[in-house]
């Protein structure tokens, strides 16, 4: 089997017997925007079918921002946030939400590091500003170790 692409066309060639077939499909090419909205919210990153997709970072006009991979406009895979008010999480999205392994910290120090899912702490540690457990999330669920 033989991929190759030219620009935005993947060809895939296959030996079957001795019959050589090519396939090819037709993609859709990424470009590179830098973009403002009205509400003064700037995107630089990579699009596609006018959608944000590939690497990208968007910063919002209330000071927050987001860096990382987008999937047909969402935040998708690995990424940054950073919020206006100083907390942070750092790990994995799907389809717009903290979903995966990540670990969010607050301002004050205080952070969580596991599995989410859906936007929700799942199964994880939270641990205080001086590094003690200060609880764990199992299935959602919190416990105090305090």
């Amino acid at each position: 089997m033989i991929i190759r692409s030219t620009q935005s066309i993947i060809f895939l060639s296959l030996c079957v017997g001795c019959v050589l077939l090519t396939i090819f499909k037709s993609i859709a090419a990424s470009e590179t925007i830098t973009q403002t909205f009205a509400n003064a919210d700037r995107y630089v990153g990579e699009i596609q079918n006018g959608q944000f997709h590939g690497q990208g970072a968007y910063f919002f006009s209330n000071g927050n921002e987001f860096e990382g991979a987008y999937y047909r406009g969402k935040y998708h895979g690995q990424g940054v946030f950073k919020f206006a008010s100083g907390e942070r999480y750092e790990g994995e999205f799907r389809e717009g939400k903290f979903h995966g392994y990540g670990v969010y910290t607050w301002a004050g120090g205080l952070r969580f590091e596991g599995t989410w899912q859906n936007n929700q702490k799942w199964t994880g540690t939270v641990y205080s500003q001086w590094g003690t457990v200060a609880g764990t999330y199992t299935e959602g669920k919190w416990e105090s170790a305090l």
